[in-house]
């Protein structure tokens, strides 16, 4: 069995992992046309890999969510299990996707205000 600093540990490298998918993500987003489908998108896979979810119930480590759904999809353990994992995704997307629209509403804002200076405005 592990210890808590290699599950710790784990978590880092795991989340480091997904930070460096970020851009390929960005990138491959980039030709969605409509700016809030393109933002759905994005905040969707982060939010599918970013959540975590205790595996089986009694069990104190946590583990990635989508990979807790796939298994309870081929193994079911209790009859609610995939349930159990899709609320706690559904709620970090809403929460990304909510952060999301406000930043983007700020700089939105921000941009239109004329806060932003561009190459023809000069020095």
């Amino acid at each position: 069995m592990y210890t808590p600093e290699n599950y710790i540990w784990g978590c880092v490298a795991y989340v480091m992992g997904v930070l460096m998918l970020m851009p390929l993500l960005w990138w491959a987003t980039r030709p969605v046309s409509w700016h809030l489908l393109r933002g759905l998108l994005r905040m969707l896979i982060l939010a599918l890999l970013l959540t975590p979810a205790f595996p089986y119930e009694g069990v104190s480590y946590l583990a990635p969510a989508w990979a807790t759904a796939a298994f309870e999809l081929i193994k079911p353990t209790m009859e609610h299990g995939v349930r159990r994992v899709l609320l706690p995704i559904g709620f970090s997307f809403s929460v990304f996707f909510g952060l999301y629209l406000c930043i983007w509403q700020l700089l939105k804002n921000r941009v239109s205000q004329g806060g932003v200076a561009t190459a023809e405005d000069g020095p």
